[in-house]
């Protein structure tokens, strides 16, 4: 996409199979899904053979086990499952063409959502992780590579900002995706939904909100800003290994505020960056950045590594870099003003 070396889009690496089979730097599971998986709808419920009448199960019915229910999550399970449904969502024939998603990204510039404020309250990072982790979620798509028999899913990450389906994620996740078979959504109780529509979007700024048709999502409260120094979290869907054979989704992890600065990144115009310490890596573009509140005050983005030399044999520093929450909030009018 034109980037830099040694900057990858949201914290993951440009090149290798997902920027061949993608066009750009989401990474792929090599999970497999039959072309041929039987199955239709608009979203798929916790269990394949569910569906929406998951959600008006009566009180005391047993309910399926998710990855959020285990101590220790199976990553392969969780990758087959968003694989396996797309796949029927594709099957069903009623999803809006990827490319036609990214135009839309092209010329939505703001909607109205009215987002939750920051609550003020200090949390501890077990009872930040334990609020935040229902409001994030899986963005993916469904490639076939050229070759292939089976179809392979690129993860990305995004959040939830309002009850009905609201998602913020990355610009370039929905670029990165144009030429996928399908775009979805994964909620962390496992239900998966196309994304139906692309709401507003900012370019420069590498942030797109985007919507599903979905009841009763948990949002995560949006905050104005966050001050140098600043305990901060992060929680995304990283890549295991080099190899990208396995994803740690909902990772959590911690850091500080180490900088904000007014940088050129990747062309002519000056842009606001929140530098961090907290990790993450190719598979969270579009997590969340929050404060010691549980509040959402940055967007992950990208990487940045710093070399000693030119010959990049002596890596000195990964930066980590993201977009301040403002940038999220320049797209978010009030009803009366959205246009």
């Amino acid at each position: 996409m034109g980037r830099p070396r040694g900057i990858g889009g949201a914290g993951v690496w440009l090149g290798g199979a997902a920027a061949l089979a993608a066009g750009c730097a989401v990474w792929v599971l090599a999970v497999h899904a039959d072309r041929d998986a039987p199955g239709q709808g608009t979203a798929v419920g916790p269990a394949s053979s569910e569906g929406a009448a998951a959600k008006s199960s009566p009180a005391g019915a047993p309910r399926r086990a998710t990855a959020a229910d285990a101590e220790f999550a199976d990553p392969s399970a969780l990758a087959k499952r968003l694989t396996t449904e797309l796949s029927r969502l594709l099957k069903g024939g009623k999803l809006v063409a990827p490319v036609a998603l990214f135009r839309k990204a092209e010329a939505a510039k703001s909607c109205a959502v009215v987002p939750l404020p920051d609550p003020g309250e200090k949390l501890s990072p077990e009872a930040i992780y334990t609020r935040a982790r229902p409001s994030v979620v899986v963005v993916g798509a469904l490639l076939q590579p050229k070759g292939h028999k089976h179809f392979h899913a690129a993860v990305a990450t995004g959040f939830v900002i309002a009850k009905n389906g609201v998602i913020v994620t990355n610009y370039h996740v929905l670029e990165a995706f144009q030429h996928s078979k399908a775009v979805g959504v994964m909620t962390d109780d496992e239900r998966v939904f196309p994304v139906r529509a692309v709401l507003a979007a900012d370019t420069l700024n590498d942030v797109a909100v985007v919507k599903i048709e979905a009841d009763n999502l948990a949002p995560l409260p949006i905050a104005p800003g966050v001050a140098v120094g600043a305990p901060v979290y992060c929680l995304s869907h990283p890549a295991l290994d080099t190899e990208e054979t396995e994803t740690a989704f909902y990772t959590f992890t911690q850091g500080v505020v180490c900088g904000k600065f007014r940088l050129n990144m990747d062309g002519p115009e000056p842009l606001d960056v929140l530098a961090i310490t907290a990790d993450y890596a190719k598979g969270s573009s579009g997590g969340p950045i929050l404060n010691e509140h549980g509040a959402v005050v940055g967007i992950i983005c990208q990487t940045r590594a710093l070399f000693y030399e030119e010959d990049e044999t002596e890596p000195q520093l990964t930066w980590k870099f993201s977009r301040p929450s403002t940038s999220l909030l320049a797209l978010l009018k009030p009803p009366a003003a959205a246009r």
